[in-house]
């Protein structure tokens, strides 16, 4: 039997910075990945759909607001999907070989491609061999989850991970969910020709929003051609002509919808195919994810998790943080607790959705007093001579100490102006302090500025 000091599962973003720290430590790091190697953000997460939203947006805009800015084109415009798609893979293949590059080599890191299964608390199969192993990292990640519902058949079904493969594409499509990745998807597919609808069970979009945020951003969403259903309940498919048709009802009115295809983007679920953590004595979550504790011990304190499979918000800021602090842990005598961070979230249709810290509906359910302040693109100036309105920040503070909160907004570049953001929450600075900092003019970034302003009188 093989003895490893510490067996890392999953080359995702989780597990590659949890085998760097435990080597970093000075530990032998056996690195177990299923083929092929990089993880869901590069292979079927963030890099490819934002590669194809690109491409849609792009493709849009030269559509849609050419005219606006005085430009005449002749004809229309069309694309090449194939080639879209084989410029896609061979950017994700370029940053896989990176990935690689980060883990196969370095000293103290020994990379295998291949399945794990654990055997007992201490020991797993990988691939015919098995390891027993001082310490585990588990960093399997998550897989697309198909929803339960009566009559929904496979042979209509994608997932997000079949959407970035498509060289042809639906006449039409029903995507179930409106978190990010319904909407990421279903508008690149909306802007690349498809008639997309989107149903979402939830009566708001998001009920901790300022409503002015939600509204907006769902009507700028559809201004640019997708029809969103809010408190759509799902009850059942039949099928007519060998298409998909969804009965349901908004509130006591029934609705029926057709299409080609059906789009499940109703979350994932952590990936723990094959691996059998009940056999080493790894317990789930009611959630069915993998339960850990504040330094991200699972039940076996000998086996940490960090990522997607434990249940923690699906982004990879925060994987990477949860892996550095799981190999860390797994390698030293002295645990490092899990920091409580700003987590910056954003969503990259058009335009864009992001979000950090508390919403002034969060804050008042924790009875924390608040002053807000609040913005249209349409009174910022870069947004007007660019004709990119679509767009509003909200500024949340705490009313007597004066420090920001959080904040939440659409537009252009707000997966980028949410970090002003994130810093001031970062160094617990106040609307003071930060109405102190000079801006360009005339910048998108201006409008925290502008914002600040209202909240403040000082200068």
């Amino acid at each position: 039997m093989k003895k490893v000091q510490i067996l890392v599962i999953g080359g995702g973003s989780a597990g590659r910075y949890a085998a760097r720290e435990a080597a970093r430590l000075g530990r032998e790091v056996l690195l177990a990945s299923t083929p092929p190697f990089g993880g869901l953000c590069i292979l079927k997460g963030c890099m490819p759909s934002k590669a194809l939203l690109r491409s849609a947006h792009e493709l849009h805009a030269a559509r849609t607001e050419l005219a606006l800015l005085g430009i005449d084109h002749a004809g229309t415009f069309s694309y090449d999907l194939p080639a879209i798609i084989q410029m896609k893979n061979r950017m994700i293949a370029e940053m896989a070989d990176s990935a690689r590059g980060s883990v196969d080599g370095v000293r103290g890191i020994t990379l295998v491609e291949d399945s794990v299964t654990f055997l007992s608390p201490e020991s797993a199969r990988i691939g015919h061999e098995t390891v027993h192993f001082e310490r585990a990292v588990i960093a399997t990640g998550s897989v697309p989850k198909i929803p339960d519902i009566p009559g929904l058949s496979r042979k209509w079904t994608i997932t997000s991970d079949d959407v970035l493969e498509l060289e042809t594409l639906p006449e039409s499509v029903i995507v179930l969910g409106a978190g990010p990745v319904g909407l990421e998807l279903g508008q690149y597919l909306s802007m690349m020709g498809v008639k997309v609808t989107v149903v979402e069970i939830a009566s708001r979009w998001n009920p901790e929003l300022d409503i002015r945020i939600e509204e907006g951003y769902l009507a700028s969403l559809a201004k640019r051609g997708m029809v969103v259903h809010l408190g759509f309940r799902s009850e059942r498919f039949d099928e007519s002509g060998n298409r998909p048709v969804l009965h349901g009802r908004i509130g006591d009115k029934p609705l029926t919808l057709e299409a080609e295809s059906i789009l499940c983007a109703t979350g994932r679920r952590p990936d723990l195919d094959g691996l059998d953590p009940l056999a080493a004595d790894v317990h789930l979550s009611h959630h069915r994810a993998i339960h850990v504790d504040p330094w991200l011990r699972t039940s076996n304190p000998r086996i940490f998790a960090a990522g997607d499979v434990t249940g923690a918000l699906p982004v990879l800021n925060l994987a990477t943080y949860h892996g550095e602090v799981a190999g860390f842990n797994a390698a030293s005598a002295v645990p490092k607790k899990v920091e409580d961070r700003p987590v910056p979230t954003a969503i990259f249709s058009d335009p864009e959705f992001a979000r950090v810290g508390l919403t002034e509906v969060q804050a008042h359910a924790l009875h924390i007093p608040t002053i807000t302040g609040y913005l249209p693109f349409s009174e910022l100036g870069k947004a007007i001579v660019n004709r990119q309105t679509d767009g509003a920040l909200k500024i949340v503070a705490h009313e007597k100490t004066r420090e920001i909160l959080g904040a939440e907004m659409y537009g252009t570049g707000a997966s980028d102006l949410i970090h002003l953001i994130t810093v001031a929450l970062g160094f617990s600075a106040t609307i003071d302090q930060y109405q102190r900092i000079l801006h360009i003019h005339p910048t998108m970034a201006e409008i925290v500025k502008y914002v600040v302003e209202e909240m403040t009188e000082s200068f």
